[in-house]
């Protein structure tokens, strides 16, 4: 098979790796947290978070590794060398210039993933069965549901920077 087959196979799955994390944010935000809502899961508010929460985190850094292995294979794929992603001159360019900000919120992305899937999500979570008025559930309710906001909003800039780089 061609080179260029792989390349759009790279391509291919980056795309629907980004479409897919992307969109369970955006289904979490539309259609989870307002259904959660509902008076009929009021006391299993937690633990519905809890078990969704865990698949899709496991999901999402999966995720997280095929779109950093795909996004290199497809800088090889477009003609880029190992060695030129590691000079300056790489970076000076129009390349290195749009890849720079993608890079930089795809590392505030995992940091912030880090923090609401292993510890401000599990806990609101738990808090929220256990000690559903208490002041600390409300604490880390907030926390999580922030970092979640911010971590989409960043998603969408990473589109953006992606979108941008398929112009040049």
């Amino acid at each position: 098979m061609s080179h260029a087959f792989w390349y759009y196979v790279s391509v291919y799955v980056h795309l629907l790796s980004a479409v897919f994390w992307i969109g369970g944010m955006l289904f979490t935000v539309a259609v989870l947290v307002p259904a959660s809502r509902h008076k009929a899961l009021a006391q299993k508010r937690g633990t519905l978070f809890r078990l969704i929460g865990e698949k899709f985190s496991r999901i999402s850094w999966i995720l997280f590794i095929v779109l950093l292995v795909t996004g290199v294979t497809n800088l090889l794929g477009r003609g880029f060398t190992f060695q030129q992603l590691f000079t300056s001159s790489f970076w000076q360019g129009s390349m290195g210039y749009w890849l720079r900000p993608k890079l930089y919120l795809f590392g505030a992305v995992l940091v912030l993933s880090g923090i609401h899937d292993f510890y401000a999500g599990p806990k609101a979570a738990r808090l929220m069965d256990n000690k559903p008025e208490d002041r600390k559930t409300r604490k880390f309710r907030i926390i999580s549901s922030w970092v979640g906001r911010i971590n989409f909003l960043l998603g969408l800039l990473i589109l953006y920077y992606a979108m941008r780089l398929t112009r040049l």
